[in-house]
Parts: structure tokens; sequence; C-alpha cells
């Protein structure tokens, strides 16, 4: 809790630091930026940069041992269209995924999950509703947002899942205490592809199969309000350009502690 409390006490001081302004004069104002534009500029890092360790601790590299792997991961699902035909090229490839599902949606689409787990992919917890302003939640919506959704995918496939991760990977002053309470690890990623604003197959390739090393997590979206055509029509090129270079697919529970793959039973 220690670093929960540092950043609360951050947090305040940079908007404290606007009553610096009162009565004002052209020195309290530059006084005042002084304080609240680097505190903020600091607070923004913490919260939205997607591999910082400071808030939560988190993988977002597999540990490669020296070969040359990747590991796919989407998010967002399950979708009742796109899902299932991404199942089917991942198992006509022979290509292993992590597949974070949103609590809800596992529930309205639950032998999409079963088929998800039953064919070798990693289920993990992407919150019970996908908040839009994850980092701001209540601590009691957070518990709830955390706990719900890992209940979820335990009524669905009958485990807890080892592995989270947040909307759009934002962060929380709470979430490395919640998340150690709940028993979950934090996989972010190192190449966002941005396929959720719709770009065509042929971008998506480039971003993946051009930039991929040795180690990379990515991100990429089954369920998508732009449609998931693009990433459907990509993977499979995507899926073969990696292997051209060397590539192979692993999970990321490759880059967890020893023991985790067992606990979460892959």
């Amino acid at each position: 809790m220690g670093r929960s409390a540092i950043f609360m006490v951050l947090v305040a001081m940079t908007n404290f630091s606007m009553l610096l302004l009162y009565p004002f004069t052209l020195s309290r104002f530059f006084l005042a930026a002084s304080i609240f534009g680097p505190g903020t500029c600091l607070v923004l890092y913490l919260l939205f940069h997607p591999r910082n360790q400071w808030l939560v601790q988190n993988c977002w590299r597999v540990d490669s041992h020296g070969r040359r792997c990747v590991a796919l991961t989407f998010d967002d699902g399950p979708d009742p269209i796109s899902t299932p035909k991404l199942l089917d090229i991942l198992r006509a490839k022979g290509v292993t995924a992590t597949f974070f599902v949103i609590g809800e949606r596992a529930e309205r689409y639950p032998d999409i999950v079963r088929r998800e787990r039953a064919e070798g992919h990693l289920v993990g917890n992407h919150t019970w509703s996908h908040p839009s302003f994850f980092c701001f939640l209540t601590p009691s919506r957070l518990r709830f947002e955390i706990e719900r959704g890992s209940e979820a995918i335990q009524r669905i496939c009958g485990f807890r899942p080892c592995y989270f991760r947040s909307p759009v990977g934002l962060r929380h002053a709470l979430l490395r205490p919640y998340l150690r309470g709940a028993g979950l690890e934090y996989v972010s990623w190192s190449i966002r592809t941005r396929d959720t604003f719709g770009p065509k197959a042929e971008v998506l390739i480039s971003r993946i199969v051009d930039k991929a090393a040795a180690g990379d997590i990515v991100l990429l979206h089954d369920h998508t309000r732009a449609g998931a055509g693009a990433m459907l029509e990509a993977i499979p090129r995507v899926i073969d350009g990696l292997r051209s270079r060397g590539f192979e697919f692993v999970l990321p529970a490759a880059a967890s502690a020893p023991g985790a793959a067992a606990r979460c039973a892959l």
C-alpha cells in the first residue's frame, strides 16, 4: 500500500498547487505551473503508460530464453461472430493465444470461452464490464470489476484465472494490492497494433511482422466497435509472416514465476 499512498499524495499535491494562484500574481502563476505541470505529467504517465512498473508490476515481454518467440493476445471478447472465426484460424494454423475476456460478455457467450479453453488457449481476466475510466474507479468498484471478472471465468471454465489486463492498459492507485489479493498477475504488451481504429489488414500485418522481436507480446482485439474484419484477414498472414522469420508462438505464462502455468491450468 506504500506506493498507493505515495501516488495519492502526488495527486493531492498536484491539485492543491492550484491554490497558490490566489491571490493571483505572475510569480504565483509560475510557481503553481512549475508544480502542476510536472505533477500532472507524472500522474498521467503512471496511470496511462502500459509498461511502467511503478503502480503495478507487469509482464510486457515473454522471457524467450534465447528463442525467437512471440505471444498473441486478444482483448474485449468474446464476440459471437469474430471470435469463432479467429479460433478456426488459430486451430488451422496450430497456434495458441491468450484471450482477455470481459466478464459480462463471457457470461453472455460461455460456449465460446469454453472453446477457447478446450483448444489450449489461455483465458485471462479483462474486468467485468470494461469501464472506460478504470483509473478513476472507487475502491469498491475496482474490487468488484476484478473479482466478478474472475468469478465469471471460474463459473464457465471451472478455474480462476491467474492473469489480468485492465481496459486500455490503464492503471489504478490500488491495482497492485487488489491484484495481489485476487491472485492475479498483470500482463501488458510490447506491440500495440491499434486495430480498434479500423486500419486495413496490410497495415496490421506491417505493424506486427515488420516490428516483431523475440519476446514481444502483441495486443489485438477480437471484439471492436469498428469490427474485427481486418484483424481476421490479417491474422493468417501475420502467423505465416512471423513463422517465415523463425518465430514460434507462446503464451505470456512463459514469462511468469515458476509454477504459474500449473496454477492456471494451461
